[in-house]
């Protein structure tokens, strides 16, 4: 018994023990990060007192291959962090400027060709961060830049001010830089395209921004062979073949978000030509109202999306946003009743809960297999990327005909052409009569940017918007500005401009008749059909555009011809 109570205070004085202990260690944890709040609290007074920024370099993420620039035993003699690096720009952090040894550090990196921008930091921090070289066994390859870089580059310098400053900096990085250095230039002007031409002397680069090319610089032939050089690199392309067409794709990373890019290039007489179009995905899918119909045109698109079979086609030419538009529409039909199948060429958005299937050219996987095959799983709803040949028409039609919905587009100017751009592809009008349901036909202009002002209207301009458009015309229009938020283009942004046509009775009675092109746009504006000239006069009295861009879309005067 007197051993058991024995036992008994033993176990009652450990635990007693044990708890003073653990108080002990929490006090001496919480004395420790009152210090180190201290110790960094020093360091940013100490860094407004010698003009100089501050970080608090333990708690930012190191790139190993920034890190590295300074060697371990350098870093820790000469107290010295290598955080982030542009070209030859390289910003490290210290803890005094003035030791001597940090000066030796500084120099070797200057006699290396490096710009270095100091940061002060504790002396705690950089303890920490010392600890990183041990904790690297090995070195990953670098993150682009602007993935985890972006909040510092934003915070430390804007190392890209303008577009122009480009071609400096890429001759002092490795081509891998360089390249993801146009890529960025490109992304923050939220350019689709990046064209590279080959001249007799230098090889122009530019870039379509809103819809429009925009030059923005030249470069030297050795430049552009180290870049050509790594694009195909990285598009998976052959790289000792430059006198064949090629295409091919690459990925890379921006602000967290992979960004592909699909490349062509095609042989000139001065080397390859090169078009990197930029695919950004991780974006919703924008509404109807967004994409800028308004209106009836509006109404009937909102109608067509509760359609239970029948065709809705999209018309207009390479780049004016018919995709987009359908995946608007696709968007509002994806429930879970419905199975929807698309067949792309590209897939340039992935929508979940879509089946989508993107064809092969090279292997037979075509359009018209491919639908035929589509076909063949049951869907309720198909989205065709594009009907290019009678075959497509005809099975497109007939999955139309027999209880399917299919989206698709056409390459036409107008809504009412492309009647008669399915009859020229060999379809019948028998089939063309009761297949369609509704027709889109869409530009897209660019929005004025908010450095836009007024101007007075012109005699003639305000007789040609009287003559399409039954509304009041202003006295004052708005011309493009000049800024630096629209890469001083004067827009940012674009919107559609738009016409829509339902089939209605009379019409598909035209359509049977083989009635002219002509008849059939009589019968669509005696139903009321908005025209993209409409539209378009619309938004420039709205102060969406400008007149002159919807003269550089689409041909006004021509329009009552």
């Amino acid at each position: 018994m007197a051993d058991k109570d024995a036992v008994i205070r033993a176990q009652k004085t450990a635990s007693k023990d044990g708890g003073k202990i653990a108080a002990s260690a929490g006090m001496e944890s919480n004395i420790e990060r009152v210090n180190r709040e201290f110790q960094e609290k020093s360091a940013l007074k100490a860094a407004k007192d010698l003009g100089l920024s501050y970080i608090n370099i333990g708690k930012t993420p190191l790139n190993p291959d920034v890190l590295k620039l300074v060697d371990f035993e350098m870093a820790k003699e000469g107290r010295i962090i290598a955080f982030f690096r542009v070209g030859k720009k390289l910003r490290a952090a210290v803890e005094s400027p003035n030791n001597p040894k940090t000066k030796t550090a500084i120099k070797d990196l200057t006699e290396r060709g490096f710009e270095v921008g100091l940061t002060l930091a504790s002396a705690a921090g950089i303890d920490e961060a010392l600890k990183t070289y041990q904790d690297i066994k090995t070195y990953e390859k670098p993150k682009i830049i602007e993935t985890v870089e972006e909040k510092a580059m934003n915070t430390y310098e804007k190392e890209i001010k303008i577009l122009s400053d480009l071609p400096e900096k890429l001759d002092l990085v490795t081509a891998e830089e360089a390249l993801n250095l146009l890529n960025i230039g490109a992304m923050k002007t939220a350019a689709s395209d990046i064209h590279y031409e080959p001249q007799e002397k230098g090889v122009a680069v530019r870039l379509r921004i809103d819809g429009v090319l925009h030059k923005v610089f030249e470069l030297d032939a050795a430049m552009f062979a180290k870049i050509s050089g790594q694009i195909k690199y990285e598009a998976g392309m052959r790289l000792n073949v430059n006198s064949i067409p090629q295409d091919g794709r690459y990925v890379f990373n921006y602000n967290e978000k992979k960004i592909a890019v699909r490349v062509s290039s095609i042989p000139t007489p001065y080397g390859e030509a090169f078009v990197c179009r930029f695919l950004v995905g991780g974006n919703s899918i924008m509404s109807l109202q967004e994409l800028g119909f308004t209106g009836k045109s509006l109404a009937i698109l909102e109608q067509a999306g509760n359609i239970n079979n029948g065709m809705i086609l999209c018309c207009g030419p390479t780049g004016s946003g018919k995709t987009t538009t359908l995946y608007s529409i696709l968007n509002k039909m994806n429930t879970p009743e419905n199975k929807i199948i698309t067949l792309e060429d590209p897939v340039e958005f992935y929508i979940k809960g879509v089946t989508q299937s993107q064809i092969d050219e090279k292997h037979g996987y075509n359009f018209g297999e491919g639908l035929k095959a589509v076909l063949r799983q049951d869907p309720d709803i198909v989205m065709l990327g594009e009907i290019r040949d009678l075959q497509t028409a005809e099975t497109a039609a007939r999955a139309a005909l027999t209880g399917h919905i299919l989206l698709s587009t056409l390459h036409t100017n107008s809504a009412v052409e492309t009647i008669p751009r399915l009859v020229n592809i060999g379809l019948p009008a028998f089939m063309i009569a009761p297949a369609i349901n509704t027709i889109i036909a869409q530009r897209l202009v660019r929005r004025v940017c908010k450095c836009a002002k007024l101007r007075d209207i012109s005699p003639s301009e305000k007789a040609e918007m009287e003559k399409i458009a039954d509304v009041k015309i202003p006295q004052q229009l708005l011309k493009a500005g000049n800024c630096k938020d629209c890469s001083s283009t004067g827009y940012k942004g674009r919107t559609v401009i738009a016409e829509t046509l339902i089939l209605s009775v009379a019409m598909k009675d035209l359509i049977l008749k083989n009635a002219p092109l002509a008849d059939l746009s009589a019968q669509a504006k005696k139903e009321g059909m908005v025209t993209m000239q409409e539209d378009g006069i619309a938004k420039v009295i709205a102060g969406v555009t400008t007149l002159e861009e919807v003269h550089r879309v689409i041909s006004v005067q021509g329009s009552q011809a």
